[in-house]
């Protein structure tokens, strides 16, 4: 066990047998191993556990597994036990791009300089293929969309203590809101152009029954969050125009955006 370990991983896992397997793999074949791995699992009734255990003597895993209320809880209680300076999150059917590339990202993020560390994501996309995405640079976009891929995101603790946790009142959306909350209080940002993980094309927040839901929760984050009437009359004409595109549009091409 690693007392202090630079990056802790946080996952959140629920019946994820069929992806979690190659998710560990890519942890444990990790060249860096100043870091710990923490799942915080929903109480599987699958094979999850059992891989999951295959796993706990390999390298610095530690693993629950009871009835919680959903991943913004499970999240929060994985960030309870984190001990690393820098918190990641890797979902169970995300993996890293290969073995050596928490190595090369430390030596950009053991200097602690950054709140945030934003890195491209790739996509494994059911119906397109490996779907390449950059960091949005745009800062002023948080106001109407989430400008960070979660699993493309390294956070530092001290902005967890600056901003809290994430609300649990968000089932879907629970990283827009903690970034919303981040943006607005000056977090430091430092864009690299390294890519850190393949990401699952059918999450919660892509799959088609829980689009709006996903969009609703995020008009909501903005209406608890905005206190600027200027932007707050600007994200109403967004959605104005957003909502009907979006849902129309995920509904007549079939598709599934990680956007």
């Amino acid at each position: 066990m690693i007392a202090h370990p630079k990056i802790t991983i946080l996952t959140a896992s629920l019946n994820s047998e069929k992806t979690i397997d190659k998710s560990l793999r890519s942890v444990r074949n990790q060249t860096f191993q100043d870091l710990e791995q923490i799942i915080v699992d929903g109480r599987s009734c699958d094979r999850t556990i059992e891989i999951i255990k295959h796993y706990e003597k390999l390298y610095n895993l530690t693993w629950l597994s009871e009835p919680d209320n959903g991943i913004s809880e499970a999240l929060n209680k994985g960030l309870k036990l984190a001990k690393g300076e820098y918190i990641y999150v890797l979902g169970t059917d995300d993996y890293f791009v290969d073995g050596d590339v928490l190595g090369r990202i430390h030596e950009t993020v053991k200097d602690e300089h950054y709140d945030i560390y934003s890195l491209p994501v790739i996509f494994n996309h059911p119906a397109h293929g490996k779907l390449y995405s950059k960091p949005l640079r745009f800062k002023a976009w948080h106001r109407f969309r989430n400008i960070f891929r979660h699993q493309g995101v390294f956070v530092h603790r001290r902005l967890f203590n600056r901003v809290g946790n994430f609300n649990e009142h968000y089932s879907i959306a629970m990283d827009y809101d903690f970034f919303y909350r981040a943006m607005l209080a000056g977090c430091s940002i430092k864009y690299l152009d390294m890519p850190i993980a393949f990401v699952g094309g059918t999450g919660l927040s892509s799959i088609r029954q829980h689009l709006v839901k996903r969009l609703q929760e995020e008009i909501l984050i903005q209406k608890s969050n905005e206190r600027h009437l200027f932007w707050r009359i600007a994200q109403s004409l967004f959605w104005t125009l957003y909502m009907p595109y979006k849902t129309g549009r995920f509904t007549l091409k079939k598709d599934i955006n990680p956007e």
